[in-house]
């Protein structure tokens, strides 16, 4: 497993992306009446209380997309790197990580990892939507994680520390 194919980023995947064209055009529209009712409020004094309706929905769309674009699950040799909007970086050595499942329903499935200290973290964009080979992402991720985790390495068994997924 020292090929680099193996080591993958995740991003948002064509369901989110078809989104796209939809957020830039809901964000010009708003923008272009907010810039409007700013233009008429310089100039007659009366601001419209549309304008923070505009306000909140050109916010909303411009953080949206960001979040989108920012974040990603990205895999190392070292570490998995957790990459989200407000959240900041966070990397998780493979010997830190416990045990790498799903929750969810079929549909809406969601990889997490458990890190040591008992904690579940979701992976961005590792989950049954983005992906079209969910299965097959989780079980490459599973067999990156045994292969990277350390030698003679072995799970605790539920109970022990470690929280059931």
């Amino acid at each position: 497993m020292t090929n680099e194919s193996y080591f993958r980023t995740y991003r948002a995947g064509p369901a989110t992306r078809r989104m796209y064209p939809v957020w830039l055009c809901g964000g010009v529209l708003f923008g272009m009446g907010l810039i409007a009712q700013l233009f008429l409020w310089a100039e007659h004094g009366d601001a419209s209380p549309w304008m923070l309706f505009n306000v909140a929905v050109v916010a909303s769309v411009v953080l949206g997309y960001v979040s989108v674009k920012r974040s990603a699950t990205i895999t190392t040799a070292e570490h998995i790197e957790i990459r989200t909007l407000f959240g900041g970086t966070r990397q998780i050595a493979w010997e830190d990580i416990e045990e790498i499942g799903t929750k969810g329903s079929p549909k809406t499935a969601q990889v997490a990892v458990i890190h040591v200290i008992g904690r579940r973290i979701s992976l961005p964009h590792v989950n049954s939507r983005d992906l079209p080979s969910f299965s097959e992402e989780v079980s490459l991720l599973r067999g990156l994680w045994e292969h990277r985790r350390g030698p003679g390495r072995t799970p605790r068994p539920h109970g022990e520390g470690t929280p059931a997924p």
